[in-house]
């Protein structure tokens, strides 16, 4: 597929860059309280010093007397300070599109920081004399930081085109859905769009909004040390059979063939920068002693997705394609274990029961098969080494009804929750267009409110049944026929949450998922009112939230009114859905009545991990509740900066 691509001058891509990453850093420093112990003052902004009320910078925001300046006096010789607001998903938030400025007090001068200076000066590190005061978590941070800046001003600088996405098929509106959403990768995490490991050529080569071709590698790796997953059978036992077309099938046969390796060994795709770089260093000895084999063929190309290691076809086929990089992106390596993919083939027998339990799962709720994989497991190692993890591949195959219906939109939730860096387009530009609606507030407001009539209904029924999938914007597919919110596709199925008293109850069984001795488990919960932080977090305070913030921004609406739309819609879908009297009480107190809602902690935990092995790290904290945060007059309550929430 070709995509014509326009370009934006350097340095305001890399302004975007460094305001959408300083926000998000900010916001969650906050939300976190890792701002907390600086000794900081709060400062009405109406009431704080002239000097900074008349900085031009400041100027045009500060008139609202529930704002507050946070001014923190670092040394004789500087003062940090930052322009906050009240918010709805957090008690306090930086006012968009204003700095985090630094001020020398002989001077009377001021600059504006990036992200990495002013962590550094909150990390107590304002010089090079003073990188030894760093802790070994700080420096991981920081160095993630460092590369999401320079990493998300190449993707803004070279923007995804966006014309005529009504005119385009399914497949092809899909793949560009996908380098869109790739352009934010997760809202409100600082350090999203670093990918460690990828130098600049390889970032443009292998991030799927520069919608570069993809060459694959094909490694011969022996059958008898090999695991599968539940579709692979007879009918299937290769990885080529999906993945390649019949001239490069045949000319991975013939080389297997010439190589005396096709009755002992299977062709396993492998990304072309992990074979570069992972597999030397991780399974030297398995090639030094051939059993492992680097084959030569090349077959067709493939196209990067939002999620880096996950690639889409070139060719009319519904078989994506899942495979280990072992990079580091969000606090952790990317490979593939066995025991995920394990795992969640036992979660989508779960699913499709579920799908069989309730007439409106079975209509609307579809599934991506990721049955089909293959991984490498050597003589003696275990499920959870961690050599073994790096040679491994999955055909995750995309429902054909949905990929051959010249009616269905296949949109990721992060796309609608990304915003384009010119703002010159957003997908609800052509749902309007396809409902004959002008773009006003109220339909922008009524759009939105069916997008989560479905978001919701599905979430909530997995929910009564026990189950609950992870709902960010990455896994979350919206299906769209004619205009209409049909239904939710889901992907990733390794990561779907139980609990199974609640199964039980509706004659489903403990899946028995495979998990690590001693490690920390976040598939089994307790209760359903466990099983809701998933819902809270990444549906709501992560995938719902960023739509909110980008539909607000984009048609200059006020988020309190979609917020207000979203509760209206969340509390009628609870009414409707079939719960028992307990659990519908339960889920209104938890969603409108309690003071406090979970948070999912990311900063401090990297920091605490330090760069550890393990999958993305993250801790649990409390915050406001959004709902209780809007006033009857639809405006976010002032909320004393002692109330902060942690």
């Amino acid at each position: 597929m070709s995509t014509e691509f326009t370009t934006m001058k350097p340095l305001d891509a890399q302004r975007h860059a460094m305001a959408q990453i300083m926000q998000s850093l900010v916001d969650g420093l906050l939300v976190e309280g890792l701002l907390d112990d600086l000794g900081a003052a709060w400062l009405v902004a109406t009431e704080a010093d002239d000097w900074l009320t008349r900085l031009p910078v400041f100027q045009a925001h500060c008139g609202n007397p529930s704002q507050r300046f946070w001014h923190w006096r670092q040394d004789r010789h500087h003062s940090i300070a930052m322009l906050l607001r009240p918010g709805i998903a957090q008690a306090w938030e930086k006012v968009p599109q204003t700095p985090v400025i630094v001020r020398y007090h002989e001077s009377r001068e001021w600059a504006s920081l990036d992200p990495v200076v002013f962590m550094r000066r909150v990390f107590g590190a304002v010089t090079e004399e003073d990188e030894q005061v760093l802790g070994q978590g700080q420096r991981v941070f920081l160095e993630a930081l460092s590369d999401s800046l320079w990493q998300a001003a190449s993707s803004v600088e070279h923007r995804v085109e966006t014309r005529d996405l009504l005119r385009r098929d399914t497949a092809e509106h899909f793949a560009i859905m996908e380098q869109w959403a790739s352009l934010l990768d997760r809202p409100y995490h600082p350090t999203a769009k670093a990918k460690q490991g990828l130098s600049e050529h390889d970032y443009r080569a292998y991030m799927a909004e520069f919608n570069a071709p993809v060459t694959l590698r094909w490694v011969a790796m022996p059958r008898d040390r090999m695991l599968t997953g539940a579709g692979v059978g007879e009918d299937c036992p290769v990885p080529a059979q999906w993945l390649a077309g019949d001239e490069g099938r045949q000319a991975l046969e013939r080389e297997m063939a010439s190589r005396g390796l096709a009755q002992t060994h299977v062709a396993l795709p492998v990304h072309p920068w992990q074979h570069e770089h992972a597999l030397p260093h991780w399974l030297h000895a398995a090639f030094a002693t051939g059993d492992c084999v680097s084959l030569a063929s090349v077959t067709e190309p493939w196209l990067a997705t939002s999620s880096l290691r996950s690639l889409a076809p070139t060719t009319a086929s519904p078989h994506f394609l899942k495979l280990p990089m072992a990079i580091h992106s969000l606090g952790a390596s990317r490979y593939l274990p066995a025991v995920k993919m394990f795992n969640g083939d036992l979660s989508a027998r779960l699913l499709h029961q579920a799908r069989e339990k309730d007439a409106r799962l079975a209509e609307g709720l579809y599934l991506c098969d990721e049955g089909k994989w293959w991984a490498y497991m050597p003589e003696d190692a275990t499920l959870f080494d961690e050599a073994p993890r790096h040679l491994s591949a999955m055909v995750r195959s995309y429902p054909g009804a949905l990929l051959n219906d010249p009616s269905v939109r296949l949109v990721p939730m992060a796309t609608l929750g990304t915003p384009l860096p010119g703002g010159e387009h957003h997908v609800f530009d052509d749902w309007l267009a396809q409902r004959g609606m002008t773009a006003s507030p109220a339909s922008v407001r009524a759009l939105f409110g069916e997008l989560c009539d479905g978001f919701f209904e599905i979430n909530l029924r997995m929910l009564r049944l026990g189950m609950l999938a992870e709902v960010h914007g990455q896994n979350a597919v919206l299906v769209f026929k004619e205009g209409q919110c049909h239904g939710l596709l889901l992907r990733d199925h390794d990561s779907l949450r139980i609990t199974v008293a609640r199964l039980e109850q509706h004659d489903m069984q403990d899946p028995c998922y495979c998990i690590k001795p001693g490690h920390s488990n976040t598939l089994y919960h307790d209760s359903l009112e466990a099983l809701l932080f998933w819902l809270q977090t990444l549906g709501i305070q992560v995938n719902l939230r960023a739509i909110i913030d980008t539909l607000a921004d984009y048609y200059r609406l006020s988020p309190h009114d979609l917020w207000q739309e979203m509760a209206a819609r969340l509390e009628a879908r609870i009414d409707a859905i079939p719960f028992d009297g307990r659990d519908r009480e339960m889920l209104k107190a938890q969603f409108f009545e309690s003071e406090q809602w979970p948070y999912k902690r990311l900063i401090a935990p990297i920091i605490e991990r330090a760069g550890g092995p393990g999958s993305m790290p993250f801790g649990t904290g409390s915050t406001c509740n959004p709902f209780r945060q809007l006033g009857n007059d639809g405006k976010a309550r002032e909320t004393d900066t002692s109330a902060l929430a942690i």
